[in-house]
């Protein structure tokens, strides 16, 4: 196994199990210092099925963008592989940033789910800082590297959620 393969595989690895793991059991944890729930997860069916629907609406957008990511782009999710080639097809025709976006709608999904307000911070919060991750440090890099193309799709598509109003070309 090469190092950049290597690099891929444990950015996975360590993504997923920050994602599916180690953030619900921490957001439960404080809950149970904030809110006392008798069970762990919602009571209520159609809240479960609504979480659970927009956790796998998380999960496909997330997983498709990194397919494209490999399949199209050449590259990875990890900064330190970064696509080579400019995607704007997939989920990138209508969001900016359909990979971020899955991962909110992931969390927010995980927070109905489990009946955990602290959960549902932990998401808004990262909803905050990869907004300003991306607007000061992401788009600037990607004007660099891609150019007016870039600067095009920056006028075209919105940074995260999508106009329903809108056809997307």
């Amino acid at each position: 196994m090469n190092k950049d393969t290597a690099i891929e595989l444990s950015t996975y690895i360590r993504v997923g199990l920050a994602i599916w793991v180690l953030v619900p059991l921490v957001a439960k944890f404080i809950d149970s210092f904030y809110f006392h729930y008798p069970h762990v997860l919602a009571d209520s069916i159609p809240l479960l099925v609504l979480g659970i629907c927009i956790t796998l609406l998380g999960a496909i957008l997330a997983f498709w963008t990194i397919y494209l990511f490999k399949a199209k782009g050449q590259g990875t999710p990890n900064p330190s592989l970064p696509p080579k080639v400019f995607i704007t097809s997939g989920p990138y025709r209508i969001s900016r940033n359909p990979m971020a976006l899955g991962v909110l709608l992931f969390l927010v999904g995980e927070a109905i789910v489990y009946n955990s307000p602290s959960l549902l911070g932990i998401g808004i919060l990262y909803g905050v800082i990869i907004y300003l991750y991306i607007k000061r440090t992401e788009e600037p890099q990607l004007r660099e590297r891609f150019g007016a193309p870039y600067d095009d799709y920056l006028e075209r598509v919105p940074r995260f959620f999508p106009n329903p109003w809108k056809w997307y070309k």
